[in-house]
């Protein structure tokens, strides 16, 4: 799937400033590559989550359109929406976003329980708990986890419906190096298969896994050299 951006861009308006509004994004021209690791990196508040949040169909651009193979998502309905999200991405969020009512293995299946998909999947969820080395945690809570439990929870939830578009925001924020390689590795292998993979990161351990490094900085989206 072809996801991309014409001249898209998102304002906020201020409380109280000299200038009464800024942009967060401004004027973005992006394609994202199918099979392809694309790394964003820049400093905190230069615009890199309002881009991915608005790519995931989850904030709406003040200007400009966002593009799923050809299709204007925020044309679409919020529930249109919302069944897309379920159907094509793979949303890694920066936060820990864990339901504390549901067990590991359930916060893993709730993409596809929600749609009533679930059934038949266990083995899917195992799979993938295993390969991030928290399987033996499928019947513990998740408000029992720690930090990086609940990353590697975040990352095979986002993976569970074999996404063709997985959109990362510090995916290893709280991992050590070798958790971090097994995440990144997972990552690298869906694109390998032909997932378009973007991430967002301030972990350069991230970078030699990177088909293309972009920066952004003020809103505007710059590619570097790898």
């Amino acid at each position: 799937m072809k996801l991309k951006t014409e001249n898209v861009g998102r304002m906020y308006f201020r409380g109280s400033s000299s200038a009464n509004y800024f942009y967060a994004v401004r004027g973005l021209d992006f394609e994202l590559e199918e099979g392809c690791v694309t790394v964003i990196t820049g400093r905190s508040g230069s615009g890199k989550t309002t881009l991915i949040n608005m790519l995931c169909a989850l904030l709406v651009p003040s200007e400009g359109k966002v593009l799923l193979d050809g299709n204007d998502i925020y044309s679409m309905s919020d529930k249109e929406r919302s069944v897309l999200r379920n159907r094509c991405f793979g949303i890694i969020p920066q936060g820990q976003t864990g339901l504390q009512c549901l067990t590991v293995s359930e916060n893993v299946l709730l993409p596809l329980s929600m749609y009533g998909k679930a059934k038949g999947k266990e083995d899917k969820a195992r799979e993938l708990l295993e390969k991030l080395g928290i399987a033996d945690l499928w019947d513990v809570y998740s408000n029992e986890l720690s930090g990086g439990e609940l990353r590697r929870m975040s990352v095979a939830r986002a993976l569970i419906n074999a996404p063709e578009i997985i959109v990362a925001d510090e995916p290893t924020g709280d991992l050590d190096a070798d958790t971090t390689a097994l995440v990144m590795e997972l990552l690298k292998k869906r694109a390998e298969n032909g997932a378009s993979v973007l991430i967002v990161t301030h972990d350069r351990d991230v970078l030699p896994y990177a088909d293309k490094i972009m920066s952004m900085e003020k809103g505007i989206l710059q590619e570097t050299h790898n």
